[in-house]
């Protein structure tokens, strides 16, 4: 089980190393499915979504780096803030 955020960005390296009969599985696609079912268990929660939302980005590394490895994720630019803790 792949469980940290950055390994399906590794996921083809980590193929190369990994035996064929071993099944990888990423948490992306177990988290999705999970929460298509659980909000098709409680349709009340739609109407408490705002349908006019933004993505906003916080992020206590770097943001340029943050931004590149973002993108990667998200298909599209991403633009992310510094913040200091």
């Amino acid at each position: 089980m792949l469980a940290c955020t950055h390994y399906p960005l590794m996921l083809q390296q980590i193929r190369e190393y990994v035996p064929v009969q071993v099944k990888l599985l990423t948490q992306g696609e177990i988290v999705a499915e999970s929460l298509q079912e659980y909000l098709q268990r409680h349709p009340e929660i739609d109407q408490q979504c705002g349908k006019n939302s933004r993505l906003q980005f916080f992020t206590t590394d770097d943001a340029a780096d943050f931004d590149e490895k973002g993108s990667a994720f998200f298909g599209g630019p991403v633009k992310s803030t510094h913040v200091s803790m």
